[in-house]
């Protein structure tokens, strides 16, 4: 990162869109990190998903895949002024961060979700890193639109 970069931090079920020269990030476990970037106008935006879908009269909905990500969309295109055939994704996280004795495993719950949405949206994802058993740490550079990708216990990777 240099000096003229801002870096902001994305919390779980939080939405943050912005232009260059900002980086965003975000720790994960389970949860999934949406990363948009329209590279052409270097805007981009994180969307940190804690569940795959909204049930009940939770108003956060970007907490949700299901709920969250065509919001994101909306938002990234009508209020940042994002042009939506320019948009690619780049997804992250979704580990096994608990042992559930074969119940739902939430991370894969969540990426499956993403997936799906994202491909009713004809938002292609150009890049992803998910499962595993460890969390991940991300910051996305919005002017080059690179992603960095530390699981916890490995080496850094840049998507």
């Amino acid at each position: 990162m240099n000096n003229t970069q801002c870096m902001i931090t994305v919390g779980v079920g939080d939405l943050k869109i912005t232009q260059a020269p900002h980086v965003l990030k975000t720790l994960l476990g389970s949860c999934i990190g949406v990363v948009l970037h329209d590279r052409v106008k270097k805007i981009g935006g994180l969307l940190h998903i804690m569940l795959p879908k909204k049930n009940g009269n939770d108003v956060k909905i970007t907490k949700y895949a299901n709920t969250g990500l065509p919001y994101f969309i909306h938002q990234m295109v009508t209020h940042a002024g994002a042009s939506r055939g320019a948009l690619s994704a780049k997804i992250f996280g979704g580990a096994k961060m608990f042992e559930t004795n074969g119940l739902l495993n939430i991370g894969e719950s969540n990426e499956l979700e993403v997936r799906r949405v994202l491909k009713e949206e004809g938002i292609r994802i150009v890049a992803s890193r998910t499962g595993g058993t460890k969390g991940y740490n991300i910051s996305f550079d919005t002017e080059t639109g690179a992603v960095t990708c530390r699981i916890f216990g490995e080496a850094v990777i840049v998507y």
